[in-house]
């Protein structure tokens, strides 16, 4: 070929994508199928004991059911587009790592939306059941990211030190803050004591957020 070569287009979607869609389409058949056998409201809400605490009407409940997949995998579509738009580069991984978790994590999502719907009819191991699901898919999908994240760190400059695909490790580096090798922002060196110290007070912060947040809101 003469000339300069046309850049390759990024993908932002691919075939995991159809596992969302089958998942999708799979729990569209189970809501038509099982709905009339659902009381009216609908459990839709249970405490920590596993007691029902907030009930939706049929006439609402497909809102319920099929908004949270929907959701999930427009936000993971909208942060792929965004990563398939950034500069191409060694460095950029565009939206391959996303495409998995997006596919299983939309799939996930439609199983444990499923197993809510059966609480009704068989308790609360339907719902225990589509949790298991949800969290299997969502494992598997960060075993992909990862994969794609180790596959592309062995391409650039010092990638050798990203250990599990997630943590940079480099003992000859002194720094605590580092410039990731692979994608973009700015990591910790975990081959420095500190970083521990500093990923456990992110942590703390964290919880802490969250508990004020819902006291606050139980006030």
């Amino acid at each position: 070929m003469t000339g300069m070569e046309s850049p390759q287009r990024p993908r932002i979607v691919s075939w995991w994508d159809l596992a969302a869609l089958a998942g999708f389409l799979g729990l569209a058949g189970f809501y038509a199928r099982i709905l009339p056998s659902l009381p009216d409201p609908v459990p839709t809400h249970f405490n920590a004991l596993g007691q029902a605490n907030g009930w939706t009407p049929k006439a609402g409940l497909a809102l319920v059911v099929f908004l949270p997949p929907a959701i999930l995998w427009g936000i993971l579509f909208l942060i792929g587009l965004v990563a398939a738009m950034l500069p191409p580069g060694p460095r950029s991984l565009g939206a391959a790592p996303v495409l998995p978790l997006r596919g299983l994590l939309g799939l996930g999502m439609c199983l444990l939306m499923g197993g809510c719907l059966l609480v009704p009819l068989q308790g609360m191991t339907a719902l225990f059941s589509g949790l298991l699901a949800f969290f299997v898919c969502m494992a598997l999908g960060i075993v992909f990211l990862v994969r794609e994240v180790w596959n592309a760190a062995r391409r650039v400059p010092g990638g050798q030190h990203i250990k599990a695909g997630l943590f940079y490790v480099n003992p000859q580096d002194p720094r605590l803050w580092v410039e990731k090798p692979v994608g973009y922002g700015w990591t910790l060196n975990f081959a420095r004591p500190a970083a521990t110290v500093v990923m456990l007070l992110i942590m703390a912060a964290a919880v802490g957020l969250v508990l004020g947040v819902k006291a606050a809101l139980g006030r």
